[in-house]
């Protein structure tokens, strides 16, 4: 019974990455190539989800699919998941700000790049071990243990100061909204911002609780809790989808609303100024028979 359940799960969780890795490679496609704002900050979301479908394609590899342990295999990936958040943050301050240059490397990218360094030094320095996991020496071994522990405790600090400096930047920017304006575009702006950042957050929350903290603690991470991260982030893929699409529309209404007057302002001076001059004709045609008259 025990052995079904397992096979039941371990192929649910298999699934469960893929579905999540087509939709986020996707969204991606689509915001990078078909949606295209104006600052080019599409970019950058489009990256956002490429990361998402990363994580969600980690949950497709096993020891039977690749040629070095997993725990290696993770190992090589973490520097790539010191992007998210430098990218969340540079989405939002150029959308905020209407920031329109090109997006270049930026400082924030610095420590993904360091450590994916480092990770790389340190297979260079051990470039004699074989991929077998019983050829794999136990000095290299513990060198990926030590990169294995610090990495995930460095990757949630960092998480956790560009949310305090991401919400510091919505807070300000509300704040100054709310003097200047009630609901048009940048409230728009804002809310999906907000939306976008928040649900970042409470998927972070969720990860830590059941997978990190039971790694630190010593307590085995189960395929049920991984299981149920990915589809707590695929849950909230869906919801995002769909607020976006809500905002996209609202903000076309917005738009039609904030043009139409104009073209009925000029619509209607025009029909004002037919009618003036009819009725100028009238009263002259007018005036000149009164003359007529009077002449006679």
């Amino acid at each position: 019974m025990d052995m079904t359940y397992n096979d039941f799960l371990y192929e649910g969780y298999w699934w469960l990455s893929l579905l999540g890795a087509m939709h986020c490679i996707g969204l991606g496609i689509y915001i990078r190539y078909i949606y295209r704002d104006r600052n080019n900050n599409h970019k950058l979301l489009g990256a956002i989800f490429s990361l998402l479908a990363l994580y969600f394609l980690t949950g497709l590899i096993a020891k039977h699919n690749t040629p070095i342990p997993l725990q290696l295999v993770f190992i090589l990936i973490i520097p790539a998941y010191f992007l998210l958040m430098p990218m969340l943050y540079l989405y939002c301050y150029r959308s905020l700000h209407n920031i329109k240059r090109n997006i270049s490397l930026s400082r924030h990218f610095y420590p993904a790049l360091a450590f994916a360094l480092l990770n790389t030094l340190v297979f260079l320095f051990n470039a004699d071990f074989h991929l077998k996991v019983a050829s794999v020496p136990q000095e290299f071994m513990s060198h990926v243990t030590l990169l294995g522990s610090i990495q995930p405790a460095l990757l949630s600090l960092q998480t956790i100061i560009y949310f305090v400096l991401i919400l510091r930047l919505l807070k300000q920017f509300k704040g100054k909204a709310r003097r200047i304006h009630q609901d048009n575009l940048k409230d728009i702006k804002f809310r999906w911002l907000l939306a976008l950042t928040l649900a970042m957050m409470s998927n972070w929350l969720v990860r830590t609780v059941l997978v990190l903290l039971p790694f630190y603690f010593g307590d085995t991470v189960s395929v049920t809790a991984q299981a149920a991260t990915r589809l707590f982030l695929l849950l909230t893929i869906y919801l995002l989808a769909l607020y976006g699409l809500k905002q996209i529309t609202t903000a076309a209404f917005i738009r039609g609303k904030l043009t139409s007057p104009t073209r009925t302002n000029v619509s209607q001076k025009s029909s004002d100024q037919l009618l003036d001059s009819e009725e100028l004709n009238y009263l002259q045609q007018i005036h000149q028979s009164d003359k007529k008259n009077e002449q006679i």
